[in-house]
């Protein structure tokens, strides 16, 4: 096998990272585009060499202000802690850290895991590359050696006892890869743990089956962020955005039933069916878009809306949400916003 230093050069030219040439201090409104945080300025890395790690912005993105301040905050100084993002499907937990490390530069990485996750597929692994046994570093070893953003999602579908490995590097302790003949890599200054989840990390729920009961000693090491869907006057700018095209009284209905989707969600009601799934805003914005792609079809909004979200449903969760549009949405109410 080649030496550690062999790989490492090796390695940097196969996959492309890079060190960051140095710091830089940004004006956070104006990197961010909000008008949040008047003259305060965050320290970010700067690169001079772009990588595969530079996320692209989000067209349209509508920040969540609070959830924004945890999210800066945590980048400016995490204290020793990795942060956990905890919030139902659909909400923005990953898109958030993504938008902010597109626009401040911030090269970030991501994996999702499941319930077969190892900690050695974060660390690496050698393989034969061009008929020589190299060590390729995983995205946790290249993140804390390069100064990146790790987001590990759905950390709750994965075992416990297998995240326990990760007790050290949480706690800012160096990584020992014992199968690269013990390298040991230092944490770099800018380097950052996130992880996003729709639990708390206290098992399964009704809604999100496979979830797991994390360790205590585990969760010990973060801070916890709540999210939830985007507050109702910035979902409406949003949808407006996105979906031009469709008239002001169809995207208004489509508003109300979210909202109302989201209150059966989160409480029965006797005249209302107990929804088992709330109405992501990515649901949302599926919903605007299959309305324009079914526009020659006899109920574009009905058919989309069974597509992008009722097709999921039981029976009835679907029927009540069918009536929920169909309350809102007369039959001769026009869809289409005229060019």
């Amino acid at each position: 096998m080649r030496s550690f230093q062999e790989s490492c050069v090796f390695e940097a030219h196969l996959t492309k990272d890079y060190y960051p040439s140095g710091m830089k201090m940004v004006n956070l409104d104006q990197a961010l585009g909000v008008e949040y945080f008047g003259k305060r300025m965050l320290n970010v890395p700067f690169y001079e060499q772009k990588n595969q790690y530079f996320a692209k912005p989000l067209e349209h993105y509508i920040f969540d202000r609070d959830v924004l301040e945890a999210v800066v905050s945590f980048l400016n100084e995490p204290f020793g802690d990795a942060l956990y993002l905890q919030g139902p499907s659909g909400c923005g937990k990953t898109s958030i850290l993504h938008q902010v490390c597109a626009l401040l530069g911030w090269p970030i990485l991501q994996v999702t895991l499941n319930g077969h996750f190892e900690v050695n597929e974060l660390i690496g692994h050698p393989n034969i590359v061009n008929n020589q046994l190299v060590y390729i570093h995983g995205p946790l070893a290249r993140a804390m050696k390069y100064g990146y953003i790790l987001v590990l999602n759905e950390i709750d579908l994965a075992d416990p006892a297998e995240l326990a490995g990760l007790n050290d590097v949480l706690e800012g302790r160096h990584l020992v890869i014992i199968q690269n003949d013990g390298e040991v890599v230092e944490p770099h200054p800018n380097f950052r743990l996130a992880v996003t989840a729709n639990t708390k990390g206290s098992g399964e729920y009704r809604t999100y089956c496979g979830t797991q009961m994390l360790n205590s000693a585990f969760l010990d090491r973060f801070r916890f962020v709540e999210c939830s869907f985007i507050p109702h006057d910035s979902e409406e700018i949003l949808l407006k955005q996105v979906t031009p095209y469709l008239s002001q009284e169809v995207q208004k209905m489509m508003i109300e039933v979210a909202l109302k989707v989201r209150a059966s969600h989160l409480e029965a009601l006797p005249t209302q069916v107990n929804m088992t799934i709330p109405m992501s805003t990515r649901a949302l914005l599926r919903w605007g878009h299959l309305i324009k792609a079914y526009k020659h079809c006899e109920d574009p909004v009905h058919l989309a809306l069974k597509h992008a979200f009722t097709g999921r449903l039981t029976a009835d969760e679907a029927n009540f949400v069918h009536r929920l549009c169909g309350d809102w949405l007369p039959s001769n109410l026009k869809i289409f916003e005229k060019k």
